[in-house]
Formats: structure tokens, sequence, C-alpha cells
């Protein structure tokens, strides 16, 4: 099985913290926590390259907002839909895994970022049509 085929099978687990983001995110969006995980994803690869070793922080804006909830698992065909390769070509911009294991630990730590980076931009606009707006000039 290729390292592309594995990546499409496979299966990523967040921590908490993204967890709870995505669903007041998706809340927010009136989305899903899918489409909210891909544009995450998207904004963390367009930011550059990440350390797979990549963990969320909790951000002042969350204090007492955000629900406890487990990790969300979420799978690959879902995340990256029939895309993958578009994916990995956009991480290849900023560098260079080469293992299963380092293209899934650089995926995962995107989508975390990502997600962390628009739950700040969330809570400091209050609004989704804003946060957007922001990330938009920022990015």
């Amino acid at each position: 099985m290729t390292k592309l085929e594995r990546l499409e099978s496979t299966t990523l687990q967040s921590h908490n913290l993204t967890h709870s983001r995505l669903k007041l995110l998706a809340s927010m969006a009136q989305s899903s926590e899918d489409h909210i995980s891909r544009l995450g994803m998207a904004i963390s690869i367009s930011i550059g390259e990440i350390n797979p070793d990549w963990k969320p922080t909790q951000l002042d804006l969350e204090n007492g907002v955000l629900m406890e909830c487990g990790p969300k698992h979420i799978r690959g065909k879902t995340l990256f839909k029939e895309e993958i390769p578009i994916w990995m070509a956009l991480v290849l911009r900023n560098q260079n895994p080469d293992t299963y294991e380092q293209w899934r630990a650089v995926l995962k730590a995107h989508w975390e970022r990502g997600v962390e980076n628009l739950a700040n931009h969330a809570l400091s606009e209050g609004d989704w049509i804003r946060t957007i707006r922001a990330i938009l000039q920022v990015e």
C-alpha cells in the first residue's frame, strides 16, 4: 500500500481542545466539523512549515467558552476527500515529510494549528463572516 493510500485510509485523532474548538466553530459557521477541519488545514498550510510535534494551547479568550469533549476522530477519506495528492503537494511547498508517519504527523499538526488559528480569530471577531474576513486579510 502506498503512502497516499495509507493516508486516505488512516484515522486522525485530535486533542480534546481541538474537538471543542471544532464544535464551537461549526456552530458559529452553521457548517460541519469536517468543513471547518478542511478550512483550518488549508489556512495552516498557507502559513508555512509546521513542527510535526505541534500541540494546541489554550487561548486566553477561550476561558469558559469551550465545552468539554473527547478527541475528534476523522477519517482520511473524510478530511482529504479525493484530494490527498493536492494536500500533499501544498505541504511540499514548505517542507518535505518522507515516511508515512511523518506525513501523518505533519497533516495532523496542520489540521490542529489551523483550527486553533480559526478559533483565535473567531473569538476575537465574534462572528463567522468577520472571522473569515480577518483571516483573508491577515494570512
